[in-house]
């Protein structure tokens, strides 16, 4: 019996007294910081005369399950609300009323031959039957085309 309890009280001492040590090779140097001065760029935008609008919907189940949208202007600024998961693909994560004024957008630049649509006023309508929403959404502004890039 003590050499039972002997042997459990060496083995508990052994995981006790040992264990993972990581170390890093960097852990006393300090880290590089670089300044980079980038250039600014200005775009060229010819402004359209005429008002152009674009429209879209989208359905929702469960708020989380959304179809009706394949095509949708990536980079076009619709909300303050941010992806938080950064850009995922087909905008899984993203809020269905940004997704939906994403597809409107994309839908008055593609339909205008425009590039970017200035001062875009959008009009969202949302039906909410609890589990199930549909979001409508028509875009209204004036298309832009890029001409080019200044330095």
């Amino acid at each position: 019996m003590k050499k039972l309890m002997l042997f459990a009280a060496a083995c508990a001492a052994g995981l006790v007294l040992t264990g993972c040590l990581s170390t890093h090779t960097n852990d006393a140097t300090a880290e590089a910081k670089v300044c980079v001065k980038a250039p600014v760029f200005t775009a060229d935008v010819q402004a359209g005369k005429t008002v152009v609008t674009g429209k879209a919907n989208i359905h929702c189940l469960f708020g989380v399950i959304c179809w009706g949208v394949s095509s949708y202007a990536d980079n076009a600024f619709v909300s303050t609300t941010a992806n938080v998961f950064g850009k995922i693909p087909f905008q899984l994560f993203a809020p269905p009323q940004t997704v939906v004024k994403q597809a409107a957008t994309y839908n008055a630049c593609a339909a205008n031959k425009a590039d970017v649509i200035l001062a875009a006023k959008y009009k969202l309508d949302i039906a909410d039957f609890f589990v199930y929403k549909k979001f409508a959404c028509q875009v209204t502004g004036y298309p832009g085309t890029i001409k080019g890039v200044t330095k």
